[in-house]
């Protein structure tokens, strides 16, 4: 009887922790839990792979290929692969109105983001992106836009988009223009938008705070994806972003993602990982890294 009543409380015990670990995992935020595809496989409507693809630089000069650099050539065979293996690449729009309302994303999305604000994605990614009938995202740095602005050289070589540049591109229909932080995409004393080590919270929000403000200035309201240089995150500043109506976070964490629709990411932050886009290996290396076949 002893041994029974020992094997009893055992069981007992257990079932105790598995059932306050799952109240746990589901009163946490959908935002900080955002699983990763290859370890959850899709499995019902409400449950969509979302691929996330993530661009630099775009040049005509193979010379100039590099780890954040690609040829027009290499970014058309992207797309072309996207094409042909079934993807359709969504807005963040959709992703917001699958995750909120339940409105249907297509069966192989994917996820087309460009960082930094480079004219050249404006010169020679978007007249591909209009061929292909595909949509991206570009998440522009504001104070490379004030430089360039101030600088008024226009090259696709070096320039940055402009204000008026990036107002044609939002009204187009084919790029959403993110936030890429308005000055802090350095390494000069803060390693980007992340809370230094030994800083209060507060002086970290508030110097977050100044910084999406003046981005905000530039660029105005109603945009919805904000990215961390460097993917270096400090989740202190989420409220910041929330308050200011930005709802999608890119990190440069080289996973897949899983979205969902039952009610778990419903007016919360939704972070999305990106596989970066090297111009050093070719489109069916790079897509099945990527795990898109």
């Amino acid at each position: 009887m002893r041994l029974w009543a020992f094997i009893l409380s055992v069981i007992l015990l257990i079932g105790a922790f598995i059932i306050s670990y799952a109240l746990q995992r589901k009163a946490e935020p959908a935002s900080a839990d955002m699983r990763a595809a290859d370890t959850l496989p899709a499995g019902s409507p409400s449950e969509v792979s979302l691929p996330a693809l993530m661009y630099h630089s775009v040049l005509k000069n193979p010379a100039r290929t590099g780890e954040y650099v690609i040829t027009p050539a290499l970014f058309e065979n992207d797309l072309k692969y996207l094409r042909d293996k079934g993807y359709t690449a969504v807005s963040p729009e959709e992703i917001l109105a699958f995750t909120d309302k339940g409105a249907p994303l297509p069966e192989k999305p994917v996820l087309i983001t460009f960082d930094d604000g480079h004219l050249n994605n404006m010169t020679y990614a978007l007249p591909l992106l209009e061929e292909y009938n595909m949509k991206a995202v570009v998440n522009i740095t504001g104070a490379f836009t004030v430089q360039s602005e101030k600088e008024n050289d226009p090259n696709p070589a070096y320039a940055y988009m402009t204000r008026e540049n990036a107002a044609e591109l939002q009204s187009g229909g084919v790029f959403s223009v993110g936030c890429h932080t308005y000055n802090m995409h350095s390494l000069n004393g803060r390693k980007g938008a992340a809370r230094n080590s030994g800083e209060s919270e507060e002086d970290y929000l508030r110097a977050f705070a100044e910084d999406t403000d003046k981005w905000l200035d530039i660029f105005g309201s109603g945009h919805t994806v904000y990215v961390y240089p460097y993917g270096a995150m400090s989740r202190e500043g989420f409220d910041v972003l929330k308050e200011r109506g930005f709802r999608i976070i890119l990190t440069c964490r080289e996973t897949g993602n899983l979205v969902y629709s039952d009610g778990s990411m419903k007016n919360e932050l939704v972070i999305i990982d990106r596989y970066n886009r090297t111009g050093l290996v070719q489109t069916d290396e790079f897509m099945s890294a990527c795990g898109i076949k």
